[in-house]
């Protein structure tokens, strides 16, 4: 094999190094009794290998302890808030691929912010 070919495979395998994902596993949790409204807001666009994101939002009655695990694309904002139908305890959490959970509990309604960004390990 020449040395301009050896240099071009060496060249190829560096460049196919050096892109970064834009996909991050995104853990979401909630936990309490009974039913909530449970809203879920996080970025997405179609290929992640892009930084840009349009955000995504998802509302709808959860029976608790509500768990899912969501993949965003891109960088922005994650949220997940509750509103429990009958006042009671409720806490969240949001897990971002290695990061260790952000959580809150609260009395009838709770949220948990994150946000994806360049130094967010993945």
């Amino acid at each position: 094999m020449s040395t301009v070919a050896l240099v071009a495979v060496g060249a190829g395998l560096l460049s196919g190094c050096s892109h970064k994902s834009y996909t991050y596993e995104v853990a979401l949790q909630v936990t309490g009794s009974g039913s909530a409204e449970v809203t879920v807001e996080y970025p997405g666009n179609s290929d992640g290998t892009s930084p840009k994101s349009t955000p995504q939002k998802s509302t709808g009655p959860q029976t608790l302890p509500f768990h899912q695990k969501i993949l965003a694309s891109g960088l922005g904002h994650v949220t997940v808030s509750v509103k429990a139908a009958d006042g009671q305890p409720v806490s969240c959490a949001i897990t971002l691929e290695k990061d260790s959970p952000i959580t809150k509990d609260g009395k009838g309604s709770v949220r948990c912010d994150a946000d994806i960004t360049e130094n967010t390990d993945n």
